[in-house]
């Protein structure tokens, strides 16, 4: 029986990584979003409103696996151009678009699993991404530690909302919560804040999966350009849950020590 994989990608250096590992994978993109294609894979161009014929095209390849894998956009859906699939489909996705992105997540896992396909996370098809408990860079400071607390008890509290993986707390003081528009813009708006709000502290950036969030779908994930989009806020340090996706692990680690900054990862969800 065929075990074979489905990489469905979004932007980013995920998707890349993940089919570097598994070099038998048939490549999903979906049209809008900006992907290159790995040299040497089979590949389909899908649409979000022809599930149908994603579905047979990756029974038809021998897909028994899939990975979601880099950042995707909500889509504008018009049912004038679905498939009967999708269209049967549309109520159930149409109910949860105004929810949390992990409520969605869920419904598109579900509807990939009840068409006979098992969703599996980054992680199980490149163990190797995952990041375990450790430090590196700089030293922590009793604020570090106590920003990085609090910042951590605050995505507890949000995600109950199923609101954010990340926030950047300096001086107990919360500078900004990830929103639908990403880390980047959370970094980009926490840099502006003055210094004097930040009660003298460089301030931490703390990510994590939210409380039961499905760990087979939007697994958090950094690399060298967060890294460098912490320096650029101004902040000291970024802390992390064990399990989150580290990209170019390598090169995280020389940019810590150029910017002066700290990677904290911690065990477990508290």
């Amino acid at each position: 029986m065929s075990d074979r994989l489905a990489i469905i990608a979004g932007t980013g250096e995920l998707p890349q990584q993940i089919a570097a590992a598994n070099a038998d994978a048939l490549f999903v993109t979906i049209k809008g979003v900006e992907v290159s294609v790995p040299d040497g894979f089979e590949h389909v161009d899908a649409s979000y409103e022809k599930l149908g014929a994603l579905f047979k095209a990756m029974r038809g390849a021998g897909v028994a696996r899939v990975v979601f894998a880099g950042k995707v956009d909500r889509p504008k859906l018009n049912p004038l151009r679905m498939d009967r699939v999708t269209l049967g489909l549309f109520p159930r996705v149409k109910a949860v678009l105004g929810k949390g992105d992990d409520a969605l997540l869920r419904l598109v896992a579900d509807v990939f699993e009840e068409q006979g396909f098992t969703v599996v996370g980054a992680t199980e098809v490149t163990a190797a991404l995952a990041i375990e408990a450790s430090h590196a860079g700089r030293a922590t400071s009793a604020q570090d530690r106590a920003d990085a607390d609090r910042g951590w008890h605050l995505l507890d509290i949000l995600a109950e909302e199923d609101i954010a993986q990340g926030v950047v707390i300096a001086g107990g003081q919360c500078l900004g919560i990830e929103s639908i528009q990403g880390t980047n813009a959370l970094l980009a708006f926490a840099g502006k804040t003055p210094e004097h709000l930040k009660q003298g502290a460089r301030g931490v950036f703390v990510k994590r999966p939210k409380p039961g969030q499905d760990g087979r779908m939007d697994i958090p994930t950094i690399g060298p350009d967060t890294v460098r989009a912490v320096a650029a806020a101004g902040l000291g340090g970024i802390v992390l849950e064990e399990g989150v996706i580290v990209l170019d692990r390598a090169e995280v680690e020389v940019l810590l020590v150029e910017h002066d900054l700290f990677l904290d990862v911690r065990k477990g969800q508290s």
